[in-house]
């Protein structure tokens, strides 16, 4: 059955754990920011729209960080205090803000996002630009931080929280009100602070999905499938934008994918669940290294290894979103072969819906025009006979390459159209960068 409706918070969450997969440091720390950042604009309001949007920028804070973060980034979000008079600290903030201010859901909490590395003298000194509750997630994120780097949390937070506590509450006091707001301080300290119960739930990760997903349910909402499609960009970016390379392979893969499709008669309804599966397909590479996206030479075994990881994370993702069996496989068995030799589920070509054949035609024909670090993009000449000849081994469905190649024009036509939309925000995100790191 094709799903027509989107779970909001089901997205949210999935993207916000994909952190763990980005950097293990930061393993949860957008949920307690979250839980944490909830907690206080409770106190000060019950407006269901101020919560919705100060829990949704604490789930995403650090989205930022999956476009062009190098370690040094990691370090100062970790350590924001290493920055406190700089400008790089905010680079994530600002790359965040530029990807979710599109959005019509996500464009309150974008602005949030924005300034939530504001201190406090910074905030008043621009209080009619920017909103009050980006201090409520800029204390939230200096707690999490500060009891992270102290609470031993890989080990047994317990051991260590209930002691630390008493440290973090000296070291609100003591940096406000110049870099955190003096009332929101004394508002956590006296609400929240001693309450063991806080702790315990913050740091026991299940109890902490628990209740985000309760808090969550209060105001998240089903939204129309055609939505979707945009939130399935933000992913695509968040794993595209990581590397030159790929910057826009996902939306040439959607579209190759989909135009495809059309010609085996596939409903509309199906061409929309193909569009955002080919913006799904990648959603895994967020577990790889760089190091190995960008490689100037081809992979050894143990990079492909790490590499081929990415499908099988993909398909994890998705069956959290729950957006329907269609996308999950079609998306997710890109790297299957009709001889049962791909990965990751060595899948036999009878477990393969037409779906999936079409995704795998669309990816290797997509990769083969695009510049990698180790080649040129191809020809359509030599990228047509190379997937000719792995439909010949019985790799990808000749059914399906031979619609590519009968219909090369129309293809390589839309491929180009949708991929303009992802060149422009790319180079956009890239100019903010390098505008950083000038000043």
């Amino acid at each position: 059955m094709i799903e027509k409706t989107l779970d909001l918070s089901k997205f949210l969450l999935s993207v916000s754990s994909m952190n763990a997969l980005a950097d293990p440091i930061l393993s949860d720390h957008n949920y307690r920011v979250a839980y944490l950042s909830f907690l206080i604009a409770r106190e000060i309001t019950y407006n269901n729209e101020f919560l919705a949007n100060v829990i949704i920028a604490g789930l995403l804070h650090d989205i930022g960080l999956f476009l062009f973060s190098s370690k040094e980034d990691i370090v100062m979000v970790k350590s924001p205090e290493l920055d406190e008079e700089g400008k790089r600290i905010h680079l994530h903030a600002e790359l965040g803000y530029r990807l979710l201010k599109e959005f019509p859901f996500f464009s309150k909490a974008a602005l949030i996002i924005r300034h939530h590395h504001y201190s406090y003298e910074k905030f008043m000194k621009n209080r009619s630009k920017v909103p009050y509750s980006s201090q409520i997630l800029h204390i939230a994120d200096r707690i999490d931080i500060f009891m992270s780097k102290r609470a031993s949390i890989e080990d047994n937070p317990f051991k260590e929280v209930l002691k630390t506590k008493d440290i973090l509450k000296e070291y609100l006091l003591r940096i406000s009100p110049k870099v955190v707001d003096r009332r929101l301080v004394e508002l956590f300290i006296d609400r929240f602070a001693d309450k063991e119960a806080l702790w315990y739930e913050l740091y026991s990760r299940e109890c902490l999905l628990e209740s985000l997903q309760r808090f969550l349910s209060d105001f998240s909402q089903k939204l129309p499938f055609d939505a979707f499609f945009e939130l399935a960009r933000i992913f695509a970016y968040l794993i595209d934008f990581k590397s030159p390379f790929t910057a826009t392979h996902s939306s040439g893969v959607s579209q190759t994918a989909t135009t495809l499709a059309s010609l085996f008669k596939f409903s509309s309804q199906e061409l929309k669940l193909m569009r955002v599966a080919g913006l799904l397909h990648d959603v895994g590479k967020i577990a790889i290294p760089k190091e190995i996206l960008e490689k100037p030479r081809r992979l050894d075994f143990e990079e492909m290894s790490v590499m081929k990881s990415h499908v099988y994370f993909s398909y994890k993702i998705l069956s959290k979103l729950e957006v329907g069996r269609e996308i999950v496989e079609w998306a997710s068995y890109h790297h299957e072969t009709l001889d049962g030799r791909g990965y990751p589920f060595r899948l036999k070509a009878a477990e393969l819906p037409l779906g999936s054949r079409i995704m795998a035609v669309a990816d290797v024909f997509a990769a083969l025009k695009e510049d990698r670090p180790y080649k040129k993009g191809l020809s359509n000449e030599k990228a047509l006979r190379i997937v000719k000849e792995l439909s010949e081994k019985n790799k990808l469905d000749k059914r399906v390459v031979n619609a590519l190649i009968d219909n090369i024009g129309k293809v390589e036509a839309s491929r180009k159209i949708s991929q303009e939309k992802a060149t422009s925000l790319y180079k956009s995100l890239r100019e903010t960068v390098n505008r950083f790191k000038a000043s």
